[in-house]
């Protein structure tokens, strides 16, 4: 008889086409078993009879495995996958098309290839990963982050020069964060306002250093990527199932973002970035500052038509150039002067020029192009080649152009979160939902700084505007959408994950 029960088990555990969920299954029906067999011996039937009855009870098995394998099978997310090589590819292809920068070579140009590298191993082990080694993966990123901080705080020289990494680690803590909001969840309300409280912390943290201009954009996408997942978290009652305790909740979070938000204003400098990025106009004090980035930027949208690119005189691209079309009339100080000098009497008067015009509060440009060679690249901001993709599509080819790269973006988040709405494992949706308000936030920062509001440092733009870390960081993030939603069926979170929400 026990070979009939194997037999069965065995039959159902071929359809299954997941290998690593193929023993789940079996022991589940094992008990299944189990239970029909006590059910026929308190009936006074022998054990090999009860368990013979229960095997023919449970009926074919040929039908039930393939039924089981129906419900439990890999997921593909053919569509978004599609459209994520093709925004990767459109990246690529743009950074190759100005190659010939030397910044833009020292840049990301080949951190696609390890970039789509990393998307593919989250894709195919991430979540798994997650679930199944959650506890010292959320003690190594609170370890990890809190020595960086220290590190940095210190100023040693080697961190201080690597200090653009502490934005993206600011990015990763997020999911961290709501890993630890999961297994905290029966906490319910502090556990929303720990999590809010060491947003908080983060944020204020770039205070206390130098340079804190370029982390305030991964703050700002930390809190929303936090917060936009914990809304979430409540609406698909991870934290509670009652109407009114949900309401109450969610009342918790809106205040607590609204309370964290304040932190963006709290002192002078941050206030200070908030005025730019509002009114840049009211801002600009020569040609190097992001303000006056904005302000032409906008000026030459007003320029270009419909379809086809910007086209200048010789003339009008020179007044761009040397920022004569805005300061002639404000402030001549701030214009441009020609620096490329063949002989040494060109050269002392050119810099007794310069130190003429600082003496006076100037504070002018170097112009390497005179009408006779200057173009569209010499009068773009600088790094426009990374941080003005969109606009420069715009420039190149027409406001259509823009438009339907615009689109394309608008509609790998809609697929996106469709996608991350579909998945139905709660930790896998939670940490999903922060990974995809994370990049989301990312892009609506972006696209605001290319049509004239940027707020402080420039974020990137997922798949399409190159760099170093931030390719692997948001391909990171993508992927392990791409694998939440790939085993949601066949991946079981772990009993101990499921039923403990205390930190061992």
């Amino acid at each position: 008889m026990a070979n009939e029960k194997k037999d069965f088990l065995n039959n159902v555990e071929e359809q299954i086409a997941w290998r690593p969920l193929r023993k789940t299954l079996s022991q589940e029906l094992e008990e299944h078993i189990f239970d029909r067999m006590e059910a026929y011996q308190t009936e006074g039937i022998s054990q090999e009879e009860a368990e013979a009855l229960a095997v023919r009870d449970m009926g074919d098995p040929i039908v039930i495995g393939t039924n089981l394998n129906e419900v439990h099978q890999i997921q593909k997310a053919p569509s978004l996958a599609i459209l994520t090589l093709l925004l990767s590819a459109l990246g690529l292809a743009g950074s190759a098309y100005m190659r010939w920068s030397p910044e833009q070579w020292s840049n990301g140009f080949f951190y696609y290839v390890p970039g789509l590298l990393v998307l593919f191993l989250m894709s195919w082990k991430g979540y798994p990963m997650i679930i199944r080694h959650s506890r010292w993966l959320i003690r190594m990123a609170g370890g990890l982050f809190f020595v960086e901080e220290f590190l940095i705080a210190r100023r040693l020289v080697l961190f201080w020069q690597m200090g653009y990494l502490r934005y993206f680690s600011i990015l990763l803590f997020g999911p961290f964060l709501i890993l630890l909001a999961y297994r905290m969840r029966r906490y319910r309300s502090k556990t929303i306002l720990m999590i809010l409280t060491l947003c908080g912390i983060i944020i204020c943290l770039p205070g206390f250093y130098f340079d804190s201009r370029r982390d305030l954009p991964a703050c700002l996408v930390l809190l929303a990527g936090v917060a936009g997942a914990l809304l979430l978290m409540i609406h698909r009652e991870i934290f509670s199932g009652n109407s009114s305790a949900r309401k109450r909740l969610y009342g918790l979070t809106l205040a607590g973002v609204a309370a964290v938000g304040v932190l963006f204003g709290a002192t002078r400098e941050r206030r200070e970035m908030i005025r730019w990025f509002l009114w840049p106009e009211d801002n600009i004090q020569s040609t190097w500052d992001d303000t006056y980035n904005s302000i032409l930027i906008r000026q030459l949208l007003r320029e270009t038509p419909l379809v086809g690119g910007i086209e200048l005189t010789p003339r009008e691209l020179m007044d761009y150039g040397t920022g004569a079309w805005y300061f002639a009339e404000r402030d001549p100080r701030q214009i441009g002067v020609y620096a490329i000098h063949k002989t040494e009497q060109e050269v002392q008067k050119f810099d007794a020029l310069i130190a003429e015009i600082r003496e006076a509060g100037g504070n002018p440009r170097y112009i390497h192009f005179d009408e006779s060679n200057v173009t569209l690249w010499d009068i773009l901001p600088q790094h426009y080649h990374n941080n003005y993709r969109i606009i420069i599509a715009i420039l190149l080819f027409g406001w259509l152009a823009g438009a339907v790269l615009v689109a394309a973006i608008g509609g790998f988040y809609w697929l996106l979160f469709v996608y991350i709405r579909k998945i139905r494992g709660k930790l896998a949706f939670s940490l999903s939902c922060c990974c995809g308000f994370c990049l989301l936030t990312e892009s609506i920062l972006y696209l605001l700084g290319n049509f004239g509001y940027q707020y402080a440092a420039f974020t990137n733009l997922p798949m399409i505007s190159e760099g170093r870390i931030s390719i692997l960081v948001n391909m990171a993030m993508l992927g392990f959408i791409f694998s939440a939603y790939r085993y949601d069926r066949v991946e079981v979170e772990p009993v101990s994950m499921i039923g403990d929400s205390r930190l061992s």
